[in-house]
């Protein structure tokens, strides 16, 4: 596929490359990365990256990530829209809420090949989730070729341009939503008498063990869950308490807000980095 660019590289931009690293599949002398700051550049040349100017990360790769700020969007195209050969490249978007209409919109007249993406910042260990949608009429050839770079850092969901806030609700806001559980479990421990560095390991290890156990057997979670649970055991008592309060219910709800709030922002021009 050639070098990769990136357009931007700040927390998202590097979870991505650090992503591709730890895939064994790219070194850093594969990456060309443009940034705006002095102290960001120097750092990034200190730590071993290929750092350059906007247009030369255009002109020599041939699939371009833009990490950047979507208020930056505007200034950094008008910056390469105007490049040779931009049709033959390969725009990859993480700019939250920023369609691709309104992406097409900003490159125009030139006509590269347009991805919007949601990524989640567990592709910094190739655990993360990306949603993935293309641009009409974009080759299938190389929407394979766009889907397995990305998969090398996670699931690849190829998605309606619709369901992408739902995405940002469900996977993008989720490994917030996930360490704030993970904590309410630690904190819990604490009250039964470990010290919170012990009881968040055994909560992390009680959580990926459950995920890889589900995983491993395509279990549906309520069938480990009645596995687990014996009658009149101490197992019954806690889901007995957790569905008085509404566990299930409340977790719904969150998602619902996180996706209320997703589609306000993309109908507002309240863009930011992130919409988590």
């Amino acid at each position: 596929m050639g070098k990769i660019g990136f357009l931007g590289f700040g927390n998202m931009g590097r979870a991505i490359a650090e992503g591709l690293l730890k895939s064994g599949e790219f070194t850093k002398e594969d990456f060309l990365i443009s940034v705006r700051s002095k102290e960001s550049r120097e750092k990034l040349l200190a730590e071993g990256f290929k750092v350059t100017d906007t247009e030369e990360v255009v002109k020599n790769c041939p699939v371009i990530l833009i990490a950047v700020k979507p208020k930056d969007l505007p200034q950094l195209v008008s910056q390469i829209k105007e490049l040779p050969d931009l049709g033959q490249k390969i725009f990859i978007s993480t700019c939250a809420g920023v369609s691709l209409g309104k992406l097409k919109e900003l490159f125009s007249p030139s006509k590269p090949r347009l991805v919007r993406t949601m990524p989640n910042i567990n592709v910094k260990v190739g655990k993360g989730v990306w949603a993935v949608a293309f641009e009409e009429g974009f080759p299938e050839g190389e929407k394979e070729k766009v889907k397995t770079l990305l998969s090398l850092t996670g699931l690849v969901l190829e998605v309606e341009e619709g369901l992408i806030n739902a995405i940002t609700a469900l996977a993008g806001s989720g490994p917030a939503f996930v360490a704030e559980i993970l904590d309410a479990f630690a904190q819990g421990g604490v009250k039964l008498g470990f010290k919170y560095e012990t009881a968040l390991k055994i909560a992390l290890y009680t959580f990926a063990g459950t995920v890889a156990l589900i995983e491993e057997e395509n279990l549906h979670p309520v069938l480990l869950r009645d596995r687990v649970t014996s009658p009149a055991g101490t197992t019954v008592y806690g889901l007995t308490k957790l569905n008085r309060e509404g566990l299930k219910g409340v977790i719904a709800e969150v998602l619902e807000e996180a996706y209320k709030r997703a589609n306000e922002l993309a109908r507002s021009e309240e863009h930011t980095s992130e919409l988590q």
